[in-house]
């Protein structure tokens, strides 16, 4: 259903009058998106980031889509005392791709952004396909590095599904003239319309019958923080166009990616993972898990993908273990020997 919406609203918005609303629109968001973002240069390019809150720092690499905005889904980090370093990933918004796209590229521009930032070592997290990025930092400059956590993250090659390959409006979705419209109206389904919109969800990021993800988006829109979500994430995949080389490029990276030398960390590392995750598959965590030596996997179930969503209480009891993990193996250790 969901689909059908976005083609006739494609159709609507390059015919009649909602184009100037449109327009209207995504000067707003264009405005909105860097508001609270600064831009840096680095020894390696420009690099635009978001810093949030006082203490140890937290280098995050972003999903895909989001870039900076996603920082949220680490908000309980800020709340624990914590600094939140979130930049974009290359491809997104001001952080230009140009020779960074690997996933050794983008933790040597992540060292860089650091150098440039004055800040020497760093608790490292990787979400989805922040995943490669964030090994390769680990395995590239293991001395600034003291733990990582990986959140529904990519550690292995991965195949697109059929739709994502092969369906007509993926590849119209996926054409840069119709990214900004296209998301355009994802966002207003999101936020007018979330438990039909989530319903697409379903569909790609969970493995779920449409009856079980009926019953998990009625649960997550009946929680004020998990309905604060999604209305968070519409507005972050927004505007599009400005994501669109690093949406691409991750989409190349995860599906010729390297073995990658797992075995080689040595840094206190935790996972959490969906066994019902429709979009990388359960397996990128059990991968990570048995081939990073020592490493501790929290399997959840959720809405798949997106880990954040469903039971509340499973939610803050994985936010608590990821707190207790880096004051344990961050905080309490910084100016004593490692």
């Amino acid at each position: 259903m969901i689909w059908l919406i976005l083609i006739v609203g494609l159709i609507i918005i390059g015919n009649l009058g909602i184009r100037g609303y449109y327009r209207k629109w995504l000067k707003v968001q264009t405005k909105r998106v860097s508001a609270g973002s600064k831009i840096i240069q680095t020894s390696r390019g420009q690099v635009e980031y978001d810093m949030r809150g006082n203490g140890p720092t937290v280098l995050h690499f972003n999903g895909g889509n989001v870039g900076h905005n996603g920082w949220f889904f680490l908000a309980h980090l800020v709340e624990g005392g914590y600094r939140l370093l979130t930049p974009d990933r290359p491809g997104y918004l001001g952080t230009l791709l140009a020779n960074n796209g690997s996933p050794e590229a983008q933790a040597d521009l992540a060292a860089a952004l650091l150098d440039a930032l004055a800040i020497d070592t760093v608790a490292v997290v990787g979400i989805s396909a922040g995943g490669p990025g964030a090994l390769q930092f680990v395995l590239r400059h293991p001395d600034r590095a003291k733990a990582l956590i990986l959140l529904s993250a990519i550690s292995r090659r991965t195949g697109l599904s059929e739709d994502q390959m092969n369906s007509t409006l993926g590849r119209l979705v996926m054409t840069p003239r119709f990214q900004n419209p296209a998301y355009f109206l994802i966002n207003q389904a999101m936020k007018r319309i979330p438990s039909l919109a989530l319903q697409d969800y379903v569909r790609t990021e969970t493995t779920y019958d449409m009856k079980t993800g009926k019953r998990y988006i009625k649960q997550i829109l009946a929680d004020p923080a998990q309905r604060q979500q999604v209305m968070d994430l519409a507005d972050a995949i927004v505007p599009a166009l400005p994501r669109f080389e690093g949406v691409s490029n991750d989409l190349n990276v995860q599906q010729s990616l390297d073995n990658l030398p797992l075995e080689q960390i040595q840094i206190p590392t935790l996972i959490v993972g969906s066994k019902n995750d429709g979009d990388i598959g359960y397996e990128n965590s059990t991968n990570s898990h048995a081939k990073i030596p020592n490493a501790e996997l929290i399997t959840v179930e959720q809405f798949g993908h997106f880990i954040w969503w469903g039971d509340a209480q499973v939610i803050k009891d994985f936010q608590k273990r990821i707190e207790i993990f880096l004051d344990e193996n961050f905080k309490s250790k910084l100016g004593k020997p490692l």
